[in-house]
């Protein structure tokens, strides 16, 4: 384990810049003993934000694809087989900005591929082997092709952006798949992809916690947050430790305590919420703020840019100032301190429903467990 670090900068006085709100929230049920189960990454991702840059590539692709062309109309005609067929005779290319007919097939294909698989269960362990063997070598030559160019101002070309979309559905529907045959792609990504592919390569691996090799990720996605630009990427990153690493890891520990001191807003909230999940209280004082009520309706900690550029702040929504507090208390009762407890024993009495159901849950779990 690391040494204990310094006292992390106190939240209080920084704004935090606008992420889309979140659009469900899951519920904890209580595990064996009386522990309240964690969070999946998926949920944390959507409670704090996915960032912008990255919901519009992950969830805005399909709703483009679907605006532009109709959703799949033939979803049960073609076998799974054929899909993958598709898939790997390659795309088309683009003229003036306008998707050709081979594009428009490959991202319905890559999206009804992908809805298939929402339903693993209908498949057997054989055939999700077959089909991650054959979309990771999908994605292995997608990587191998040159990379779109940036746009001069260092915004993406629509280019750029078309070839995210489209590995968008082949890397959600690897992940979907839940087997070992899947993480020599998923790490090509995080490896090599730029920032918003990797953060999607990560995102399907943290969902694959329990899948064999899921351990080959934690280095790579700790090199790659020592270099990261994107706010967005970090947030992932540091969710995506939360759920792979062995919480004795020294190395994940120092990666997270780092991001915890050196980024502010969501970033540092996300590093000290995965830090508490793997049990270290390391970011304590940030915890404490992410606990109180009064934080998040203090200031202007919701922040959008306008089309002028200009920042403009506003105070926190209060769907969301209930959603980052149910967060909170979820991470936080993984830590012993008395400190972090009183705080959650304390939103029994919050003015919102959820809030004191949620504290409720969780105090009579931590009660149950003896602690």
């Amino acid at each position: 384990m690391s040494d204990q670090p310094s006292p992390e900068p106190n939240e209080r006085d920084h704004s935090v810049p606008a992420t889309p709100d979140p659009t469900s929230m899951a519920q904890s049920s209580l595990g064996n003993g009386g522990a309240v189960e964690p969070m999946t990454l998926s949920l944390l991702g959507r409670l704090f934000g996915i960032p912008f840059l990255i919901i519009g590539v992950i969830v805005g692709g399909a709703v483009i694809v679907v605006f532009m062309f109709g959703a799949p109309t033939a979803q049960r005609d073609r076998t799974v087989d054929q899909l993958l067929t598709a898939l790997e005779g390659g795309t088309g290319g683009k003229s003036l900005g306008m998707l050709l007919p081979r594009d428009k097939q490959h991202w319905q294909t890559g999206l009804e591929l992908t809805m298939r698989l929402d339903k693993k269960d209908e498949f057997s362990d054989a055939q999700l082997a077959e089909v991650a063997r054959r979309l990771g070598a999908v994605v292995q030559r997608e990587l191998k092709r040159p990379a779109p160019h940036t746009s001069a101002d260092g915004s993406a070309s629509p280019d750029q952006e078309a070839y995210r979309q489209r590995m968008d559905f082949l890397i959600r529907a690897l992940g979907k798949t839940g087997r070992p045959e899947a993480m020599d792609a998923l790490l090509a990504v995080v490896s090599r992809g730029d920032e918003p592919l990797a953060a999607m390569a990560i995102a399907a691996l943290g969902d694959s916690a329990d899948v064999e090799g899921h351990e080959r990720a934690i280095p790579l996605v700790i090199s790659r947050m020592a270099t990261a630009r994107s706010a967005e990427f970090m947030i992932v990153a540091c969710t995506a430790l939360s759920v792979l690493a062995d919480p004795a890891d020294p190395t994940v520990v120092d990666a997270l305590v780092s991001a915890l001191r050196s980024r502010e807003g969501e970033v540092g909230w996300s590093a000290a919420l995965a830090l508490a999940r793997l049990g270290n209280d390391a970011g304590k004082r940030t915890l404490m703020d992410l606990l109180d009520r009064s934080f998040w309706e203090s200031g202007k900690r919701y922040q959008v840019t306008n089309e002028a550029g200009v920042r403009m702040g506003y105070r926190m929504p209060k769907d969301r100032v209930d959603r980052y507090l149910i967060a909170a208390m979820e991470a936080s009762s993984k830590l012993s301190d008395p400190e972090v407890w009183q705080m959650i024993e304390t939103l029994q009495r919050d003015p919102h429903p959820s809030v004191r159901a949620k504290a409720a849950e969780i105090m009579a779990a931590h009660k149950q467990s003896g602690n």
